[in-house]
């Protein structure tokens, strides 16, 4: 009697298949071609990230260059205008002080002009008096002159300082002129008083020249001092 030896079959090892858990199931190769390629994904996702925040570091560059720009502009506008403002402000006090020097100047001038003036004044009364003193026919030729524009020279007289009365009455002598001398203690030297019907004038030359000084000095002084309200108009 034949045995019979139950039904065997060669198991053969399947190197690839470790896992047989319920179909479907994965290989072992697919799960490492699964495991090689999660790292590829993350490296795809950080060079993205990279790109993104070259990008987004690229336009904060672009919004600070412009900000900065802005900045600067705004900046050297108000600058200008702050530079435009000091400016005027310098240019008003170099004008002030222009002006203040312009007076001070005119100043000096009024008082260099009126002390030439009584000098001017001082020496001609000085030399006027020295020549009477020396000569007192230049009295006579004045009074002589005096007397002759007169409109009347009737009842005229001339009266004279008691030390003047000799030289008077010679040159009243040599003259042609009509006059009767007198002599007052109330004359002074170096004048005379020349008397008519209608007129009673005093003749004093150092005194004349003295009115005469004050007449000019106004008008002497004006023209050495021009002020600038005469150049340019009156000042606001």
């Amino acid at each position: 009697m034949n045995t019979i030896n139950p039904l065997s079959f060669r198991e053969e090892i399947n190197p690839n298949i470790t896992d047989k858990g319920a179909f479907p199931y994965r290989t072992v190769t697919d799960t490492g071609r699964a495991a090689e390629a999660q790292p590829l994904a993350g490296v795809d996702r950080m060079k993205q990230l990279e790109k993104m925040l070259q990008e987004a570091q690229g336009r904060a560059e672009v919004i600070e260059k412009e900000a900065y720009d802005n900045a600067y502009l705004a900046g050297e506008k108000a600058g200008m205008a702050l530079g435009q403002k000091r400016a005027e402000q310098l240019l008003e006090s170099i004008q002030e002080t222009l002006q203040g020097a312009e007076k001070s100047i005119d100043e000096v001038k009024l008082a260099f002009a009126e002390t030439a003036l009584d000098v001017a004044q001082h020496i001609a009364e000085k030399i006027i008096a020295e020549t009477l003193d020396t000569d007192r026919s230049k009295l006579w030729q004045i009074a002589e002159q005096a007397a002759e524009h007169l409109p009347d020279t009737s009842g005229l007289r001339i009266a004279v300082a008691p030390a003047d009365h000799a030289i008077f009455k010679r040159l009243l002598d040599e003259s042609e002129l009509m006059a009767i001398l007198t002599s007052d203690d109330a004359i002074q030297p170096a004048t005379c008083r020349i008397i008519s019907i209608q007129e009673d004038i005093l003749i004093d030359p150092v005194a004349a020249v003295a009115n005469y000084m004050d007449q000019l000095r106004p008008e002497l002084l004006t023209e050495t001092v021009v002020t600038p309200e005469s150049n340019d108009g009156p000042q606001a």
